[in-house]
């Protein structure tokens, strides 16, 4: 469909303006030289497009004019000009080389005549050359507006052509772009393949340029600019389709004056003019995935040149993916086929399913079973016909399957009904294997655009562009009832109430995405944005661990949504599978990463199984794991220690800055009569101890039971109250069958801050815990603390002031505090200094470690550069954080 030619977008002197559109970047199958010597072997071209296809496509989609801006080459417009079509003009992306270090940059050179695209072609070596006879032939034509018009812009500015690592001779650097910005007076903006927000900086730069930039530039390089105003350049896109899929989706939108028809000297007057916009869509790693996927289909369906052979994605992949770009003109028979798949698929894998699946079989038995079951999955194949692109179609197929042969593995490894160390290993390895061969086109994609990510650093340094930090947090566990969960609800409400984008995504089962979504708060985090929760592909329950589930996410779903949300930073708040992911997918963005240590996991891992050599492979894990991030952050200083010990550096580290809501849990919430009506009967002087947290053994609590019953035998006064649910409370109601004990199970909400302040004193013996939520919060109710010597809990508060520190498995030290806080007088005053203890600590940006961690940083050292004390031969820095305890001793006069 053309474009309306009658919209009037303005007038000027030579009559009424009209729109023109031209994709002033795309390719067919003349793009065939590549420097890769992989796709030269196996005969993979850069595009397979037909130019007569191309043509009706881009007339079909509104563009005016017809060019193909193949790689050194017009064969595929000469296919175009020997069928008389009209509209079409001659251009070609030049790989054009800077001699000076080699490296190469793409420019298009549109509207040649067949001698001058030779004699540009010839001097494409040397970009000065190059240019300089394109400018002479632009200014011999200036006199003669018969002369077709010449016009030069630089492609994509922001991407390294070779894909050459960043540094490495030749590779596209910020001074190579400066010289270009001197050199051309267009450049590509939108480029049809790239992300919205490089597309965006690439606008930025261009339209920021001033004359002082122009001649701070020029003075730099020795390069004059050109023309009178060279700092205002010609915005030009395309959608750079290799693949046939985008044709005329991105492209450049001009004003044609005149009611003539329009030809390709008024297109270029318009540029020369600045009369042009860019318009259509972005793309992104995604879209040239799908260009890749399209050429190993396309060429699969080619007869490959003598010596040469031909890659595709194997026939049950070929199938599917048959199903979206051949859907319309497959035959009767295939679709048949599918048919028939569809309504016996499932009653015929019930029956297989019922026989026992061999453990060996094949990648290729396994792959061709979840693409049948694919083909006859009805809600698939609906999902399939809704998507409207052809990019969301292909995504679709591709991701689905993924997300099928992960499970199939997971489940066999999982369903073992013995431990075979070596069948493990090998489903392990092809889980591995098969998901990186299924993905593949799209991690290449990924690497290779996140490949510019230091040019795209430098630009923002050179041209002092400010960015907006998005902060995105990846948790295994949210809607648990942990302290893990409860930290990052807290801070979603902190970065909502300050104005920080910041985004949570976690992963969940079908069913309880279904319940987050009945949840009021959670559905209006959703609603916001603010949580993502992507549906597992499978769940496994922890071993050991009862009510633990460990879920796997869809990894290229994941994938592409970090992409597409232009994080500057990811915050990994667990280890686990969706840290992994999570992590992994970072390297993958080259995106900064941080990430917190909130639980001791290999010391859980020795509490349950009792075996030293698992906690020990366990931190081996733990450490490799943090060792990949670049910085860690820590709830204490007592684990940032234990970390250093195992190997992490000091300057990794940053102790975090989270404190209390001290309205949320206050003295003044304390009510004689909520025991009593909760079925406790309350005696003269009876001192209620209680704990709140998970019922587990590794918290110690079988300690807590027997330092019960020491007191106990020495005062009735004594009772012992247990918040909290967990596998542990069996075992605790065997040994405290004969004590008076209340156990409420869980508690959340008002009904907890209630049952907390009118407590007495708060019990905490857990020496893996790493920070403590509990302790903190009891004493911002005003309770004195018994904790463990061991662990973060200890450095949030002040002992012998705001409660005791014992030895770690210390029965008898735990029992002693406990005696002493049957003194009215001394747990009163206790109280009281535990309140001022969390008052003192108020906090009015809590988190910042997380959310800005240069400003905590400064905040909490001043303006100290870590690297120059190195420099210096001086030791490695301290732990950056504050110390809790010291500044509460000094100002508590303890």
């Amino acid at each position: 469909m053309q474009p309306k030619s009658a919209k009037q977008s303005g007038s000027q002197p030579g009559g009424p303006t009209r729109l023109g559109r031209v994709d002033f970047h795309l390719h067919s199958y003349a793009s065939n030289v590549t420097d890769y010597y992989a796709a030269n072997s196996f005969a993979i071209p850069e595009s397979y497009s037909k130019p007569l296809v191309l043509y009706r496509e881009l007339k079909q989609r509104g563009m005016t004019l017809v060019t193909l801006t193949d790689h050194n080459s017009i064969d595929g417009l000469k296919e175009l000009l020997d069928a008389g079509l009209p509209d079409v003009f001659v251009s070609a992306e030049m790989t054009t080389t800077f001699p000076e270090d080699g490296c190469n940059i793409h420019v298009t050179v549109a509207n040649m005549t067949e001698a001058q695209f030779a004699e540009v072609n010839r001097l494409r070596g040397n970009v000065y050359e190059m240019i300089d006879y394109v400018d002479r032939q632009i200014a011999a034509a200036v006199a003669d507006p018969r002369a077709n018009q010449l016009a030069y812009f630089m492609t994509h500015p922001l991407m390294s052509t070779q894909n050459r690592p960043y540094g490495r001779k030749g590779a596209l650097t910020l001074a190579h772009l400066e010289k270009a910005l001197l050199l051309l007076n267009m450049f590509e903006v939108r480029n049809g393949t790239r992300t919205r927000s490089l597309n965006e900086l690439t606008e930025r730069l261009i339209t920021s340029l001033d004359r002082q930039t122009i001649e701070r530039l020029a003075d730099r390089h020795g390069i004059a600019p050109k023309g009178e105003l060279p700092w205002c350049k010609t915005l030009l896109s395309g959608s750079d389709d290799h693949s046939g899929i985008n044709p005329g989706q991105t492209w450049t939108e001009f004003d044609v004056v005149g009611d003539g028809p329009v030809g390709p000297n008024q297109l270029i007057a318009a540029m020369r003019a600045r009369r042009t916009r860019p318009g259509g869509s972005h793309g992104g790693p995604v879209t040239l995935a799908h260009a890749m996927l399209k050429l190993l289909y396309d060429g699969k369906q080619q007869r490959p040149s003598a010596g040469q052979q031909t890659v595709g994605m194997g026939g049950a992949i070929q199938s599917l993916l048959r199903m979206v770009f051949d859907g319309k003109g497959m035959p009767l028979r295939q679709k048949l086929a599918i048919g028939a798949r569809s309504l016996f698929g499932k009653p015929l894998r019930r029956l297989r399913g019922a026989r026992r699946t061999p453990p060996n079989r094949s990648f290729e038995r396994i792959l061709g079973s979840e693409v049948q079951g694919l083909l006859a999955d009805a809600a698939f194949r609906a999902r399939l016909a809704a998507a409207v692109r052809t990019d969301d179609k292909i995504f679709t197929v591709v991701s689905a399957l993924l997300n099928r042969i992960f499970a199939a593995y997971v489940q066999r490894i999982g369903s073992a009904r013995s431990l075979d160390l070596v069948r493990v290993i090998k489903e392990v390895v092809a889980l591995v294997s098969s998901n990186v061969f299924v993905s593949l086109p799209y991690l290449l994609s990924y690497l290779h655009q996140s490949s510019d990510r230091l040019l795209v650093k430098d630009v923002c340094k050179e041209f002092e562009f400010s960015e907006r930090q998005r902060l995105v947090l990846v948790t295994d566990t949210f809607v648990e009832i942990n302290g893990v969960a409860r930290t990052v609800r807290k801070m979603i409400h902190e970065a909502q109430q300050r104005d920080i984008d910041f985004t949570v995504v976690t992963c969940l089962s079908a069913a309880e995405l279904a319940a987050c979504r009945r949840d009021p708060e959670l559905a209006a985090m959703l609603t916001a944005g603010r949580l993502v929760v992507f549906e597992s592909i499978v769940n496994l329950d922890f071993p050991e661990y009862e009510g633990l589930q460990v879920r796997f996410p869809p990894f290229l779903e994941l994938l592409k949504f970090l992409q597409e949300g232009g994080f500057t930073k990811m915050q990994i708040s667990t280890p686990g599978t969706v840290g992994i992911a999570g992590l992994l997918a970072s390297k993958i963005l080259q995106i900064e990463t941080a990430s917190t240590y909130h639980t001791c996991f290999p010391e859980y891992v020795e509490s349950y199984t009792k075996d030293i050599s698992l906690e020990a492979l366990a931190w081996r894990y733990m450490i490799l794991f943090y060792h990949s991030v670049d910085e860690v952050v820590v709830p204490s200083k007592f684990i940032a220690r234990l970390l250093h010990q195992r190997g992490l550096r000091k300057r990794k580290l940053l102790v975090l800055d989270r404190w209390v809501d001290l309205e949320r849990f206050h003295p003044r919430k304390r009510s004689p009569t909520f025991w009593p009506r909760r079925g406790l009967a309350m005696a003269p002087g009876q001192v209620n101890f209680v704990y709140v947290g998970r019922l587990s053994a590794e918290k110690d609590l079988g300690l807590l039971a027997q330092a019960y019953r020491q007191v106990r035998s020495r005062s009735p006064r004594a009772h012992l109250i247990l918040i909290g649910d967990g596998p542990y409370r069996r075992e605790l109601e065997r040994m405290l069958a004969d004590l008076p004990v209340t156990f409420t199970g869980f508690l959340e909400g008002e009904l907890l801050t209630v049952a907390l302040a009118s407590a007495d004193a708060k019990l905490f013996p857990s020496t893996t815990d790493t920070w403590g939520n509990a302790p903190l919060e009891a004493q911002a109710a005003g309770l004195p603390v018994v904790v463990s010597d061991q662990g973060g809990p200890q450095e949030l508060m002040v002992d012998g002031v705001t409660g005791f520190r014992v030895a770690g498995h210390d029965v008898g030290q735990f029992a002693a505090a406990m005696l002493q806080l049957l003194d009215d007088e001394l747990r009163t005053r206790m109280g009281l200094a535990a309140r001022e203890f969390t008052e003192r600590h108020r906090l009015d940006e809590p988190f910042l470690a997380i959310f800005d961690s240069a400003r905590y940083r400064r905040k909490v050292k001043g303006e100290v550069d870590d690297e120059r004390e190195l420099e210096r031969g001086n030791a490695e820095p301290e732990i950056v954080g504050v110390d809790y305890e010291a500044a509460s001793a000094r100002l508590l006069g303890a």
